[in-house]
């Protein structure tokens, strides 16, 4: 094996210190020290790693010894952070979004084209072991009729995104993985909160170019936290819920699509969809992060450096498109 992989985490709010851990757990990087512009931030990360401290983020981008640089800040600062990496030669791992716009996007993937460096930006959903058993067995649930999705929860107003860009960002991501994003038609409602400047609740619908119908609701507004996930199949369905203990859910039966049934066929058909066979398999317990990090550098050392490219420039283009159709 070779030897662990430099690096140096920027933000060290409540994700960045996920990251930390993620990081020093990892085989595959070294954590140099961790920085982060807010006193109180920066004094804690010290008190928790006793790592280097740099004076500034430029004295990290000009230390060579530093190979790669995790970007754990708010979105805005995704752009500007992310240039400069890669302009100082240092491959850049992005939390969610890569930018706030799909020009900005394109822009650092053409700089680190011409670089010869990793961009990545962190859907770390995709490597959620219930995700990629959809993913490994979505042949089996036949013709896909449609993906119901609510990520919902209480508060955590973000001050530089809307609730869209950042919590339907993910149901996006794994519906490109699982079936592709590939918008026929859509039509969002999206509303404020208050005087709160940016959208707090929304629903968007889509229309896939496979005719499948999606929906998604995203709220910052719920009593409850749900990260919930329906697909329906014309052989099987499943649910899907990163917050539950078993996470995934198959169901033998799919969606009723055909009218031919007689009386008695479409009342046991209905009984078996309601209490038929059901199952949750077993799933690896790899945690999302971990398995995130680890790709990360599994691009870097095999110098896959465009490896999530089309996929992140997708979920973006989406983004915008939503964006585009919202109604008040």
């Amino acid at each position: 094996m070779s030897a662990p992989i430099s690096c140096a985490i920027i933000g060290y709010g409540y994700w960045g210190r996920n990251v930390a851990k993620a990081c020093v757990k990892s085989p595959f990087f070294h954590l140099i020290t961790i920085y982060d512009e807010d006193k109180a931030a920066q004094n804690q990360a010290y008190e928790d790693y006793k790592l280097a401290l740099y004076e500034s983020y430029g004295h990290i981008l000009n230390d060579v010894n530093i190979e790669s640089i995790f970007i754990i800040t708010p979105p805005h600062t995704h752009f500007a952070l992310t240039k400069a990496a890669l302009e100082h030669k240092k491959h850049a791992f992005v939390e969610k979004p890569l930018t706030t716009n799909l020009k900005e996007a394109k822009a650092l993937y053409d700089l680190a084209k011409t670089a010869q460096l990793c961009l990545y930006c962190d859907h770390i959903f995709l490597h959620s072991p219930a995700v990629n058993y959809l993913k490994q067995h979505i042949a089996s649930f036949g013709e896909i009729v449609y993906i119901n999705a609510r990520r919902i929860n209480l508060g955590l107003f973000q001050s530089n995104v809307d609730v869209i860009w950042d919590l339907a960002i993910h149901d996006l991501s794994i519906i490109d993985y699982l079936v592709g994003l590939h918008i026929h038609k859509v039509s969002t409602f999206a509303t404020k909160y208050l005087n709160y400047p940016n959208d707090a609740l929304a629903n968007i619908n889509i229309e896939l170019e496979s005719g499948i119908i999606v929906i998604i609701n995203v709220s910052w507004l719920s009593p409850i936290k749900v990260r919930e996930m329906i697909i329906g199949g014309s052989k099987k369905s499943a649910i899907y819920d990163e917050t539950k203990k078993e996470k995934l859910t198959l169901f033998d039966t799919g969606v009723v699509i055909k009218d031919e049934f007689d009386k008695t066929s479409l009342y046991q058909k209905m009984v078996e969809y309601r209490i038929g066979t059901q199952e949750s398999p077993q799933l690896s317990q790899a945690a999302p992060l971990d398995s995130s990090i680890n790709f990360f550098a599994n691009l870097i050392l095999t110098q896959d450096i465009e490896s999530n490219k089309a996929h992140v420039l997708r979920v973006m283009k989406a983004l915008s498109l939503i964006e585009s159709t919202q109604q008040r």
